[in-house]
């Protein structure tokens, strides 16, 4: 039943398979229908020998008989390799010319020995089920000619010669010719499983290339307009985060006046957060991110951890605790910068929701070898907590807890998200604890190496020093942008000029002497790729820093293989600015 289902799923199949099934049966059943073929041809003629020496005295006339025949196999098998019949045909018309000659000679000649006679047409036709390769048809028409005229030929010399033969062995003969369709039949079956489970395969392997090749695409669709947004989101953005700061900064005439720029200040700062929380999770769940191994100091890492939270704390009332195991070792190998994302995203999120009580930080050895110790964090809060049925979806992306909601807390529904997926690059999870209006409990445990190396301690560089003698290039298609970095530059005292794409920064660096060039990255007529590496080519090992709204690792990557120094992300604050600026220039504090 099976069987038969498969044979119509490939006769109806619209794409040609049942063509395939054939060109794939005839490959492989070459070899066999052809040895059988050449082996008649060739033996068949010798059997004679057998005539003589059985003493009949015919063997010559059944010699010439079986030479005729042999030389039509022979035909035969010239039109095969011809290309005009295939294999199968070939071993097909052998074999009933093999029948018709040899049916002629029994009704022609009186066979002496029957039981000889029966072997040898046994041990014939076990040749021929283990070299032929046939479908269930052509061994069919095989076994009833056979049996229909060979017994003819038998019968033409009397009932009593036919039944003679049937008791010296041609009865067991006779029956293998009917077993011999199923036993071929059998083999057809077992091959064709196997074609049709090897195209299954195919199917399904070109089907899955075929998904994954959409699911490659999709990701770099989704990957260049991430980019694209991220430029374009960031562009704008960073004039308004650098206008703002700069309004901040002169004298305002009005409390209004005050009160609007500081709303504007407050929208632009939520905007970028959100900007960056979206950024952050696709470049986390793209796996572009790669946790840093560098020195750290535990400790300090979490007295500047503390430090940050009291004030917001304090105003709202709450008792931040910070409880550490003073075991702890104080040097550390490991991202920081990762980890501090990781617990200020759950701090802060803990204050948020708590009203009253307090936001508890536990620090603790959970256990360590030889090379590493694994360390376990527990941030705890005493505020409205999470509802059970809400627990299992909160770390999805945009999805926020039911009370949240209730409670007009909107947030973007990212930073649970993006922590576990954090947790994820640290080899770790995220456990939730909570019970509605009794507080929560999230806990991690991430395994860091032992450091023997001291952790550089980056102090922040002074803004307030003028450099009268050094000068800045700035190089930027946005107008806004060049108003908010040329002003930073001049509230310091430095000079500077300015350029809106990369041959004009060229031809100012051709005609001028710089200090330092700020260089945009994506600009038209040409970019900042190929304006930096014009100026290196010239052997020239001025700084230069990428100015770009891309916070992908590649671009950045990218950047600092092309010759650009350092990489600042838009949109940056004036301290970010200034930090990055005179790290590549002398100030009079350095050369003093």
């Amino acid at each position: 039943m099976a069987t038969n289902k498969l044979f119509h799923k490939i006769k109806d199949d619209p794409h040609g398979l049942q063509n395939l099934w054939e060109k794939e049966f005839e490959a492989k059943s070459l070899w066999g229908n052809r040895i059988f073929c050449l082996t008649f041809m060739v033996g068949y003629p010798l059997t004679s020998i057998l005539y003589y020496l059985n003493g009949n005295p015919n063997y010559r006339s059944i010699f010439q008989i079986q030479i005729a025949c042999s030389i039509l196999v022979a035909l035969i098998i010239f039109l095969h390799f011809r290309e005009k019949i295939n294999s199968q045909n070939a071993s097909f018309f052998s074999r009933l010319l093999l029948i018709i000659f040899h049916s002629f000679i029994l009704a022609r000649f009186q066979t002496l020995y029957y039981y000889d006679l029966s072997i040898n047409l046994t041990l014939q036709l076990i040749f021929s089920i283990w070299v032929l390769g046939w479908n269930f048809r052509y061994a069919l028409v095989s076994s009833i000619a056979t049996i229909l005229f060979f017994s003819l030929g038998l019968y033409i010399h009397g009932e009593d010669v036919l039944i003679r033969f049937l008791k010296e062995g041609g009865f067991f003969y006779f029956l293998g010719q009917t077993v011999f369709p199923l036993i071929l039949q059998m083999r057809y079956n077992k091959h064709y499983r196997e074609f049709i489970y090897s195209q299954s395969l195919q199917r399904q392997n070109k089907e899955l290339e075929k998904q994954n090749q959409l699911a490659r695409e999709a990701m770099q669709a989704k990957s260049d307009f991430l980019s694209m947004m991220s430029h374009e989101i960031r562009t704008p953005l960073n004039g308004i985060v650098g206008i703002t700061h700069l309004m901040l900064q002169e004298d305002l005439r009005t409390d209004f006046q005050k009160e609007l720029v500081g709303t504007l200040k407050f929208s632009s700062d939520h905007l970028m957060a959100v900007v960056n929380d979206v950024l952050d999770f696709n470049k986390i769940n793209s796996d572009h991110v790669k946790l840093a191994r560098k020195p750290f100091d535990l400790s300090l890492f979490l007295n500047n951890l503390e430090k940050t939270f009291i004030p917001r704390a304090r105003e709202k009332g709450l008792d931040l605790i910070f409880e550490t195991d003073p075991a702890l070792p104080a040097h550390l190998t490991g991202d920081q910068v990762r980890l501090n994302q990781i617990i200020t995203n759950l701090i802060h999120n803990a204050i948020k929701f708590t009203e009253k009580g307090f936001v508890k930080l536990g620090v603790r050895e959970q256990k360590r070898d030889e090379s590493q110790i694994s360390i376990y964090f527990e941030i705890s809060d005493s505020g409205i907590g999470i509802p059970l049925e809400d627990q299992s979806s909160i770390f999805e992306i945009f999805v926020q807890s039911s009370i949240e909601a209730n409670r007009g807390n909107r947030g973007t529904g990212l930073g649970l998200a993006i922590t576990k997926e954090l947790l994820r690059l640290f080899g770790s999870d995220i456990k939730l604890e909570s019970k509605q209006g009794l507080g929560s409990q999230f806990s991690f445990c991430i395994d860091f190496a032992y450091s023997d190396l001291q952790p550089v301690e980056e102090k922040p560089v002074g803004v307030k020093v003028t450099l009268p003698e050094a000068r800045v290039l700035v190089v930027d298609d946005n107008a806004v942008n060049l108003l908010f970095a040329t002003n930073l530059l001049k509230k310091v005292g430095l000079q500077y000029d300015k350029a809106e794409n990369g041959c004009e920064a060229v031809e100012r660096f051709n005609n001028n002497h710089y200090d330092l060039i700020l260089m945009d990255l994506k600009m038209p007529v040409m970019n900042g790729f190929e304006a930096t590496q014009i100026i290196r080519a010239q052997g020239s090992l001025i700084p230069v820093i990428a100015l770009t709204a891309s916070a992908f690792t590649d671009e950045r990557d990218k950047a600092l293989s092309s010759g650009f120094s350092e990489y600042l992300v838009k949109p940056f604050l004036p301290k970010e600015f200034y930090d990055l600026v005179f790290t590549f220039l002398k100030t009079e504090e350095q050369s003093s």
